[in-house]
């Protein structure tokens, strides 16, 4: 497994950025907002510092295998490269928003307001920047050896992910599965809202889409509220606990999207308080962690999750 160190462009205290990173000071500058105000949103709907009966510990990878290995002995560790999407139409919509000095609420439901909530944007594709640095992200993706590709059946996830790991795809031995444990936040974004599985299964072959239980018109999509900080991150645990913890392969890759990463790294996930995990994620941005799980005595998990198991 060789696996390229980050770039300056991956690097959250960089102030700048390389031209082949495709990310700009300003980019950056959004990330680190981005991180304040999803942590704070954590914080406040009560998902942070949850206590499980699985605790699961993350530690960097970096390209010299470097750092400490504190899951690398255990059997079920796996190292797992997980990597936002490349920028999408809605995306796009919000810096143009921005950059016309206008503010929005994303929890208004006016569109014209509000861009995330048009309904031209369902299930938002990727912009031809999107398109770009995904492509940009093929030489890091090439030297992985993921052994498994999971994707959001979100079509600007799929659309990442055949660009970034082109070089995996079409193999006998790297099977490719949709999962909608890893799909953005479920509700009232219409960027989230998923497009008919006919349609995502003709345009995208060759992935395996029948864990993708929520039907043809996507059931789990909510048009009145948006999905709660602490059950996003329960969908989130399960799918790292139930799906991933038992695959067989030891190296995969999962492609998906900012906030549930972000909620995953900051309100599930033990990074050992390394600030580069779980700093917000940039379009496109693959980071490379081995994660190992603990099973943790009952007196330390929490009430609420007792009553649930």
């Amino acid at each position: 497994m060789n696996i390229p160190p980050p770039t300056s462009g991956d690097d959250p205290s960089a102030s700048s950025v390389s031209a082949s990173s495709g990310w700009s000071d300003e980019a950056i500058e959004h990330a680190r907002s981005c991180a304040i105000m999803m942590r704070k949103r954590l914080h406040d709907g009560g998902a942070m510092g949850i206590r499980r009966s699985i605790r699961i510990r993350a530690e960097r990878v970096s390209g010299d295998g470097a750092g400490p290995r504190g899951g690398g002995h255990r059997s079920d560790a796996k190292v797992v490269h997980f990597q936002r999407h490349g920028q999408g139409y809605h995306n796009l919509m919000a810096e143009v928003w921005r950059e016309s000095g206008l503010d929005f609420d994303i929890d208004d439901a006016d569109a014209a307001r509000n861009p995330f909530v048009r309904e031209e944007i369902v299930d938002a594709p990727l912009t031809l920047k999107g398109r770009a640095e995904s492509e940009a992200r093929r030489p890091q993706a090439a030297a992985l050896g993921p052994e498994l590709v999971v994707v959001s059946p979100l079509h600007r996830a799929i659309q990442t992910a055949r660009l970034s790991f082109a070089d995996h795809m079409g193999r006998d031995d790297v099977p490719w599965i949709a999962h909608e444990g890893c799909r953005e936040e479920l509700g009232w974004l219409v960027c989230n809202k998923r497009l008919p599985l006919s349609q995502t299964r003709r345009e995208f072959p060759g992935i395996d889409f029948s864990l993708v239980v929520s039907g043809e018109e996507d059931r789990l999509w909510n048009s009145k509220a948006r999905e709660p900080p602490v059950a996003k991150s329960e969908r989130i645990y399960d799918f790292l606990v139930n799906f991933i913890r038992h695959r067989p392969e030891r190296e995969i890759a999962v492609v998906c999207h900012s906030a549930v990463l972000f909620n995953m790294a900051n309100a599930v996930l033990d990074c050992g308080g390394d600030e580069y995990l779980t700093a917000w994620w940039k379009t496109s941005e693959i980071k490379s962690m081995r994660i190992w799980f603990e099973d943790v005595g009952e007196e330390e998990v929490d009430t609420d999750e007792k009553k649930t198991n």
